[in-house]
């Protein structure tokens, strides 16, 4: 990892998927680790300062419902931005606690679209010494509120 550069966390059950975000993302000279399963990422958590972690809510095991549970309960070394990628029908979606995430991006979706939202957050995580509520408002207050609106449709 090199000066600056920053952590990011893709947790998703589909290789496929974490493959194509980690070789999007690691062009935008990001550190980027991968999971399949929520327990998985919760190991790496408790292990490395991550600035932005992507979960898809449904997987198999320790779902990422139950990662955004223990995310909350405060034994991560630090609270990351977390944004949801999901094809989960709106009933699921519903169930995601808004206080614990800063954005949901709707699966299909162009990856080079959450490659910048992620650098973005990152960058504003990096910079900021302010709470998850002061960086989700910066992101809404600026031009990827057009993506995160659009994943919520």
């Amino acid at each position: 990892m090199t000066v600056g550069q920053k952590r990011i966390l893709v947790v998703d059950d589909d290789a496929e998927i974490r493959d194509l975000l980690t070789a999007v993302l690691q062009k935008h000279d990001l550190m980027v680790d991968s999971a399949g399963d929520g327990a998985a990422a919760y190991d790496l958590l408790r292990e490395f300062h991550y600035a932005v972690v992507l979960i898809d809510p449904v997987m198999p095991g320790l779902d990422g419902f139950a990662l955004l549970d223990l995310i909350a309960g405060g034994e991560v070394i630090s609270p990351p931005v977390v944004l949801v990628i999901t094809a989960a029908d709106r009933a699921a979606i519903d169930r995601l606690d808004a206080q614990r995430i800063h954005g949901i991006v709707r699966k299909p979706f162009d990856p080079y679209e959450i490659a910048r939202l992620v650098v973005a957050c990152a960058e504003i995580k990096s910079r900021s010494p302010f709470g998850p509520m002061v960086i989700a408002t910066m992101i809404a207050g600026s031009p990827l509120l057009a993506l995160l609106n659009r994943s919520l449709s």
